[in-house]
């Protein structure tokens, strides 16, 4: 199941909280091994915090147009680029686990026990929508502004014809998690899973078939037990035929013929990797422990960005509004933007093990090392 940075409810820390936490480090360091003036070089860092809870989602209509959404209904807009940001009323106290706008009007979140927000001013109000079930929803996907597709826990696939005011549940109830829809247009759709589980729709998602790439059959259960299909959390389709899938051990693979037949895509081993964005001539995919991929042929080749982005918490999500600007999210109130289609990153919100001022005094470190 793919809840990766769900936590214990915490306290707010605000930007001071975190100044005030270096200041006192510094003012003990320097009692404690005696440094003077002259030698206590640390400077108290300008962390930028959007909010300290975790972000599990992030959609970009426009260059200017960001909404986030996370831990306990958290809503954050920013209407110029990320430079301020503005919190959102949510109503809800639930994960929200992925949100979607089509315009800088129009958007849908879904998240906990059913949740479904959705909003047609931008975010200024936000109603929920009775989904008719309490199962976790973990995915969501409009084509526009009427036709959309909800996917959750428990094998659940809700489809509204209504922009989200009424549901209706598609398919039967089992012990399957389906962690991403795509839909490229009102009949043909994706739906990614646990165990390499790939299903595929063309009347609207009344039925489903299940695509199986050659790498993942198996010529018996023992077979299976020995080697267990990665459950696939990524999902990303251009066009009804060129499509992109991402998971656990680093897994990524596309399809040119809309599933038929699906290749692997020579990547490092490595950490799950949750979401897979293209856009353009440019690919993205994130995951857990700071784990970035940029692929710059169009999804075909992908190259691991060790150091673009200077932290190590877990990526929970990436859009891009186009083939230059984009957006990451993740644990920790973390908010990263590129301008130059994901070759550098700045941090709107979040710490970096590079800002200035994290190493340790000089006095200190000496002891320490003693």
């Amino acid at each position: 199941m793919f809840l990766p940075i769900l936590s214990p409810r915490k306290p707010f820390i605000t930007t001071a909280a975190y100044r005030w936490a270096i200041l006192f480090f510094v003012m003990f360091s320097c009692s404690a091994t005696g440094c003077s003036k002259a030698r206590q070089k640390m400077k108290i860092p300008d962390i930028k915090m959007v909010t300290s809870e975790n972000i599990t989602a992030v959609s970009a209509p426009d260059e200017n147009h960001v909404w986030i959404a996370g831990d306990y209904g958290v809503i954050f807009h920013s209407s110029d680029g990320g430079t301020t940001w503005r919190e959102q009323r949510s109503g809800v106290d639930v994960m929200l686990c992925d949100i979607q706008f089509i315009d800088t009007k129009t958007g849908w979140i879904v998240g906990g026990q059913g949740t479904l927000l959705a909003t047609t001013d931008g975010g200024t109000t936000w109603i929920r929508y009775d989904t008719g079930v309490m199962r976790h929803l973990l995915s969501l996907s409009f084509v526009d502004t009427q036709y959309g597709w909800v996917v959750g826990e428990f094998a659940t696939i809700l489809y509204t014809q209504d922009g989200g005011k009424t549901w209706q549940t598609l398919g039967e109830q089992s012990d399957l998690l389906y962690n991403r829809v795509c839909f490229v247009d009102r009949m043909t759709g994706w739906i990614v899973g646990e165990a390499g589980l790939i299903l595929h729709t063309t009347d609207g998602g009344r039925t489903w078939n299940q695509q199986m790439p050659e790498f993942f059959k198996r010529d018996n259960l023992e077979d299976e037990y020995d080697r267990p299909r990665p459950t696939l959390f990524g999902l990303s389709f251009t066009d009804a035929q060129n499509g992109w899938i991402c998971g656990m051990d680093s897994t990524i693979m596309r399809t040119r013929d809309g599933g038929a037949t699906w290749e692997l895509v020579p990547t490092q081993r490595g950490e799950p990797l949750y979401t897979i964005c293209i856009k353009g001539g440019r690919s993205w995919c994130v995951g857990n422990k700071g784990t970035y991929l940029l692929s710059r042929d169009g999804g075909e080749g992908w190259q691991r960005m060790e150091e673009a982005i200077t932290t190590k918490v877990l990526f929970a999500d990436v859009d891009f509004s186009n083939d230059r600007t984009g957006w990451i999210v993740g644990s920790s109130g973390l908010i990263v933007k590129t301008t130059d289609g994901g070759e550098s990153w700045n941090f709107c919100s979040g710490m970096s093990y590079l800002f200035e001022g994290f190493s340790m005094p000089e006095g200190l470190e000496k002891r320490i090392i003693e």
